[in-house]
């Protein structure tokens, strides 16, 4: 895939754009770099790590970050939300349009020109809350 960017697009940063566009969930910066390492052996981790912060940077993806847990990346750039499981870690994208009041209450209660938001939901997926710790087929994993 040839992507356009306002930065200078290096072979590696297209690799890795490459692997968080074509991955079914959100990726660790590892998990990133295993796919692509596959690709090309000669690829460092730091390479990988660096590229990633990089391209969140430029809005090209996005970086989730979970408390202590490892970033994961997010091909999706628009506002959206995330529904994060608290047993298995599976993260699924869901759009809320009431979570757009949230940013409302934020800004009158605290005077801030807030420019942008993300809201996580914790919980226990279907599969955790009936004691299989795997996600339900009804569940789409992000992992």
């Amino acid at each position: 895939m040839t992507v356009t960017a306002p930065y200078r697009n290096t072979a590696q940063r297209a690799l890795i754009l490459d692997a968080v566009r074509a991955a079914d969930g959100h990726l660790t910066a590892g998990e990133i770099f295993e796919r692509v390492r596959r690709r090309d052996p000669r690829i460092a981790y730091g390479t990988v790590y660096r590229a990633l912060h990089f391209l969140a940077a430029q809005g090209v993806v996005l970086e989730l970050t979970f408390a202590d847990q490892a970033s994961r990346y997010d091909k999706r750039v628009d506002r959206h939300d995330h529904v994060h499981c608290l047993g298995c870690g599976v993260l699924v994208d869901v759009d809320v349009p009431v979570a757009l009041i949230a940013r409302h209450v934020a800004a009158d209660q605290t005077g801030f020109d807030v420019e942008s938001h993300h809201t996580v939901f914790a919980g226990r997926c279907p599969g955790c809350r009936d004691g299989g710790g795997r996600p339900k087929s009804g569940v789409r994993s992000q992992e």
